[in-house]
C-alpha cells in the first residue's frame, strides 16, 4: 500500500504524516534525512523507530535493504515513512552532473519505492518554479514532478497539505490526464 504526503515546505507534512501511519499501523520505520528543524513531533510510539539516514545514504538501498528483511506475514503491521524524498532525491542530484547517470538513479529509486510490499508512506514536495530557473533547477523541477506523478498513479492515498490542512486528493475523484 502506497501513501503519499505533498505539500509546500512548512506545510506540516511530517506531522501530519506521523500521526496517520501511527492510526494504520502498530509499528513503523521512520527513514530521515534529518535536515528538517529539531522540533520533529515524537513518533507516536515505542514500536517506531526512526533512522536518520542523512543524504549520504542511497534510498533505494535502504528501501531495498528493509524489503529484503521484511516478514511478508508481518508486512501490512508495519509502516515505513520516507521523509523526505525531495531531499534524497536532491542530494543524488547534487552527487553527479551526468544528467543520464541521475535518470538512471531516479528510475533505480522510483522502482525500488513501488515495489516495496508492505505500507509505504512517502514525504514529498510540491515543485515550483521560479521566475528565472537556473538550468539546473528546471532538470530538478521537472524530474521531481515526474517522480511526483509516478507516485500519484500509484498510490493508494494521496494527501496534499496547505498550511497544516490534508485534502485527501483521491477521495476528490482527482484524474491525472495519464489515467484515462
Amino acid at each position: 500500500m502506497l501513501i503519499t504526503v505533498t505539500g509546500g515546505i512548512g506545510s506540516g507534512k511530517t506531522r501530519f504524516a506521523l500521526k496517520y501511519a501511527a492510526g494504520i499501523s502498530r509499528e513503523g520505520v521512520y527513514l530521515s534525512t534529518g535536515d528538517h528543524d529539531p522540533v520533529i513531533p515524537e513518533l507516536p510510539s515505542a514500536h517506531y523507530r526512526a533512522i536518520h539516514a542523512g543524504n549520504g545514504q542511497h534510498l533505494t538501498e535502504v528501501i531495498t535493504q528493509i524489503n529484503r528483511e521484511s516478514n511478508l506475514f508481518l508486512a501490512d503491521q508495519r509502516i515505513v515513512i520516507v521523509d523526505s524524498l525531495t531531499s534524497w532525491m536532491a542530494a543524488g542530484f547534487r552527487a553527479t552532473e551526468d544528467l543520464d547517470h541521475q535518470r538512471s538513479e531516479t528510475q533505480l529509486l522510483l522502482d525500488a519505492l513501488l515495489s516495496y510490499q508492505g505500507k509505504l508512506l512517502v514525504i514529498t514536495n510540491e515543485m515550483h518554479g521560479t521566475l528565472h530557473p537556473t538550468e539546473e533547477e528546471r532538470i530538478f523541477t521537472a524530474r521531481m514532478a515526474s517522480v511526483n506523478r509516478m507516485l500519484q498513479i500509484h498510490a493508494e492515498k494521496m494527501y496534499l497539505l496547505v498550511s497544516g490542512l490534508a485534502i485527501d486528493l483521491k477521495s476528490q475523484g482527482m484524474r491525472n490526464e495519464d489515467e484515462r
